[in-house]
């Protein structure tokens, strides 16, 4: 498998699990969504509107992006807002991804931020951001639990490829 392969995968398979956790917390009221509960960000709603932020951001950094939107520091949420501007990043960042030349993967990106600074490849960084979006993913879960829902979706990448790729 190309490395162009698997982080295009990694990109469906993100934009498949935004797509399911924003399907299944529309369905949850308002209060449950912005409820505190411990964690890195004070709720539901916070923690998807990080994952979108982290996503905007590096679609800024990797793609150069310019209709990127700035989501750090809101107090106030828009749950029906961060629901849709998650799925449709994540689809600008799928298709962005499937679309460029295999060669790009490899080539490094020098990035300085105020919490670190690197030179990794393209692969790499958007390898970061699909695992970012998992790690805070199974935040939300252990939110959800917290507070008593259940059905959540089931959203390991195994199922996706299980679920996309034709089996032999």
């Amino acid at each position: 498998m190309s490395i162009k392969t698997l982080i295009t995968s990694y990109a469906g398979s993100n934009l498949q699990a935004n797509r399911q956790f924003a399907d299944w917390l529309q369905t949850q009221t308002p209060e449950l969504l912005q409820h505190e509960t411990a964690s890195s960000f004070s709720g539901i709603l916070q923690t998807l509107n990080h994952i979108w932020a982290a996503e905007e951001t590096w679609c800024t950094r990797i793609f150069g992006n310019t209709d990127g939107v700035m989501r750090y520091g809101l107090q106030e949420l828009d749950a029906p807002e961060v629901f849709e501007g998650i799925v449709s990043r994540s689809a600008k960042l799928a298709e962005m991804v499937s679309q460029l030349p295999a060669e790009t993967f490899e080539q490094p990106l020098s990035v300085k931020t105020p919490w670190f600074e690197g030179n990794l490849t393209i692969a790499e960084y958007l390898l970061h951001v699909f695992n970012h979006g998992t790690y805070h993913r199974g935040q939300i879960v252990t939110m959800a639990h917290q507070l008593g829902l259940t059905q959540m979706p089931s959203t390991d990448f195994l199922f996706f490829c299980i679920q996309t790729t034709p089996q032999h």
